[in-house]
């Protein structure tokens, strides 16, 4: 199933895609009378985070409410994809993770060799969730504070059910779904402040260059995990303007998705919702100095997940200095 949420003549809500259109799944499962003693509209049926934070029984809700939607034909539950506005599937999760230099040619174009992945393990940071944008929202560049703005398609993985250290045979247990993701970065801090140069510095530049407002791009659907058998077996493309920047599979990924999990649940309880974006190819702007513009579209687009498109848009007035 392909969640969403988006809104049309009314309010957000959630929805699936099935072919051209978004069945409201908020709608028909209040028309239905599903009951979860949270008033007409159950909590699962109200956002995909909510969804999540249920469970299995939000899970049955929402493939009840699909069920009554598609069968009943009342088209009030059935909206044309082109005649509405999708928004982020999930917007404020408790983590928003991803993984640096996990694709190996993504390393050399930035000059380093790619370890053997025997003597490495994952690279995990953090983005804050005010990062995430949905679908056709604009990537806001930071105006004189950053002047070098890269994108970065990666896959990112929803996790469905919480989980602390489980192996990467249990991993795949935890995840709900996947989703298009966009790690958009500042490449070069431009700070007021004179200072030495060395490897922390570097470091904590790079680190907060991952986290203005708006790098985060996300969607445009959650596609449950039943819809991807191989999360390593996925065709990944970055388009600038049309032009192709990225292309790649996921199965050459240095790490896993079950290994990322499982790793990652080695340190901290992942809970549903939580956001892993699992690295990006070879292919970004750094390695050619073509940074993102002002009236730029960027399109992330996954076999199977659909295209995730953003414009770039220059600066608030409150950060065009």
């Amino acid at each position: 199933m392909q969640l969403v949420m988006f809104d049309g003549t009314g309010p957000v809500r959630l929805g699936a895609l099935f072919g051209e259109y978004a069945y409201d799944l908020t709608s028909a499962g209040a028309a239905m009378g599903v009951d979860s003693g949270s008033g007409p509209v159950p909590l699962s049926l109200r956002s995909i985070k909510l969804l999540l934070a249920s469970g299995d029984k939000g899970l049955d809700d929402v493939h009840r409410a699909f069920e009554f939607a598609v069968d009943s034909g009342d088209e009030t539950w059935r909206f044309p994809v082109a005649g509405v506005r999708l928004h982020a599937p999930i917007t404020t999760p408790r983590k928003v993770l991803a993984l640096a230099g996990n694709y190996a040619a993504h390393i050399r174009e930035g000059g380093r060799e790619a370890p053997e992945k025997e003597r490495s393990a994952p690279q995990v940071f953090m983005k804050p969730p005010t990062t995430l944008i949905g679908p056709d929202e604009p990537i806001r560049l930071p105006g004189d504070l950053c002047a070098a703005v890269d994108y970065e398609g990666e896959l990112a993985v929803v996790i469905g059910r919480r989980c602390f250290a489980v192996t990467p045979d249990e991993a795949s247990h935890c995840i709900a779904g996947y989703v298009n993701f966009n790690d958009v970065s500042c490449r070069r801090l431009s700070i007021e402040v004179e200072r030495e140069p060395n490897a922390r510095t570097a470091f904590f530049d790079w680190l907060n260059g991952k986290w203005f407002d708006t790098f985060g791009p996300i969607g445009p659907a959650l596609v449950t995990i039943d819809e991807v058998p191989n999360p390593q077996a996925l065709q990944l493309q970055t388009r600038v303007n049309g032009e192709v920047r990225q292309h790649a599979s996921t199965a050459e990924m240095i790490f896993g998705v079950d290994e990322i999990i499982s790793w990652i649940s080695r340190m901290m309880t992942l809970e549903p919702g939580d956001v892993i974006a699992t690295g990006t190819p070879s292919g970004v702007g750094s390695s050619t100095g073509r940074f993102l513009q002002p009236g730029d579209v960027v399109e992330v687009e996954i076999s199977g997940l659909g295209v995730l498109r953003n414009p770039v848009d220059g600066p608030t007035p409150e950060r065009d200095t």
